[in-house]
């Protein structure tokens, strides 16, 4: 599920506003201190705090509108996930997507999703 959901967001299904969010993320990650944006699906909430495009915000609301649906088409309950992350990240290979989630007994999940 986290992976689905992470090569989806940065898929070209992802189109807000005549623009694939995609295109935009290198660019936004090389702005921020640590070369990293990450953002918290489950209140909207993006690290570090900026000044972000208003399709990268229309992007979030969507995908955190549509993210209870993905969940329960993998079978799994909305209610028993918390904290459900996207990082992007800069480093020397290219770009890092990581995806993670804590579960209700409080176990982190966390995978890579490559490009």
């Amino acid at each position: 599920m986290l992976h689905n959901f992470g090569h989806s967001f940065v898929s070209l299904n992802n189109y807000v506003d005549n623009d694939y969010v995609a295109d935009a993320l290198p660019q936004l990650a090389r702005q921020s201190p640590n070369y990293e944006l990450k953002i918290n699906f489950s209140n909207g909430e993006i690290t570090p705090p900026d000044n972000y495009p208003e399709r990268l915000h229309k992007s979030i609301s969507y995908w955190m509108d549509w993210l209870p649906k993905h969940i329960e088409n993998h079978g799994l309950e909305s209610e028993r996930l918390s904290d459900i992350y996207f990082r992007y990240r800069l480093v020397k290979a290219g770009t890092e997507i990581i995806v993670s989630c804590t579960d209700d007994r409080g176990v982190e999940h966390k995978v890579f999703v490559h490009k």
